[in-house]
């Protein structure tokens, strides 16, 4: 049971983390917390398993999602990230903005596909039959979710530490100096949507076998998503990972020991008592102010 459980959380919370780790991508260069970061991922995992591109070799079929879905992201900083930063840096009007793009997101999704959950093989050789091995019953696409996962973290802190990565930084920190600096904020601010787009189709793309893919699934990776991001800490793409990890197990817990209608609530009250532990969430650092 306990095998279970822990194989359950780590590949559940993977997704969250993942989810966590593109609300860090589209908010270094903008402070902006992506909120139509749910419905971008429905979006990648309906187009999976759209007809179109679900007949596709899954290879290809993942890279057209993933570009698709990061139009999309670049076409949402046009419309309803830059016209709020361009007024000021400081503004919060990104809320209403990007609640709004989900919305809309969500509508058309409503108006292209129907309610019902449609199922998405995962690419040979990877198969969801289940094989035990030492008392652990776990399959081949729930081990390469896991792995994915954290290859995507390990290759971003890579690129954290390239020029690229110097520059975001510099953006994060101070977006008129950096600019001052002859950065151009908005470019880098595109190339993060980008990839936080592309991230988000790979997240729907990865989602889709394990959740179903379905127009009603955004919400609730969103809010989870968002859960690991507050108890990782925003900006740490490993503390948001392992918070991922510690929330799927909870949940996975949740769900034997108490039932499957309140897993949530045992998540969120863990999440709530973790939060007041560590307010600055599991990796995170006092911050000391001066005055």
């Amino acid at each position: 049971m306990i095998a279970d459980i822990l194989v359950a959380g780590l590949v559940f919370g993977s997704l969250y983390g993942l989810v966590a780790v593109g609300f860090n991508i589209l908010h270094r260069p903008t402070n902006v917390v992506n909120f139509a970061q749910g419905e971008l991922i429905m979006i990648g995992a309906m187009l999976m398993a759209a007809t179109p591109i679900g007949g596709l070799p899954w290879g290809i079929a993942a890279a057209c999602v993933m570009a698709v879905v990061a139009i999309v992201t670049l076409a949402e900083e046009r419309v309803a990230v830059t016209p709020v930063l361009r007024r000021s840096s400081h503004a919060v009007g990104w809320v209403i903005t990007t609640l709004a793009f989900s919305l809309l997101l969500a509508e058309a999704a409503g108006r292209l596909w129907t309610d019902q959950p449609s199922t998405v093989a995962p690419p040979w050789p990877l198969s969801m039959r289940v094989e035990e091995v030492l008392g652990v019953r776990f399959s081949s696409y729930q081990v390469a979710v896991v792995v994915i996962a954290v290859a995507v973290v390990a290759l971003l802190d890579v690129l954290d530490r390239s020029r690229l990565g110097t520059a975001l930084r510099a953006v994060a920190a101070d977006r008129d100096g950096a600019r001052l600096r002859g950065i151009d904020p908005a470019a880098l601010t595109r190339r993060s949507f980008l990839l936080g787009g592309a991230l988000a189709g790979l997240t729907g793309v990865l989602a889709a076998p394990l959740l179903l893919a379905s127009v009603t699934m955004g919400l609730g990776l969103l809010i989870k998503g968002f859960a690991a991001l507050a108890v990782g800490g925003i900006g740490d793409n490993r503390g948001v990972l392992v918070a991922g990890w510690v929330l799927g197990v909870i949940e996975a817990a949740g769900a034997v020991f108490a039932s499957p209608g309140s897993q949530s609530v045992v998540l969120f009250a863990a999440m709530l008592l973790i939060l007041l532990i560590r307010p600055n969430g599991l990796r995170g650092l006092a911050v000391q102010r001066h005055v």
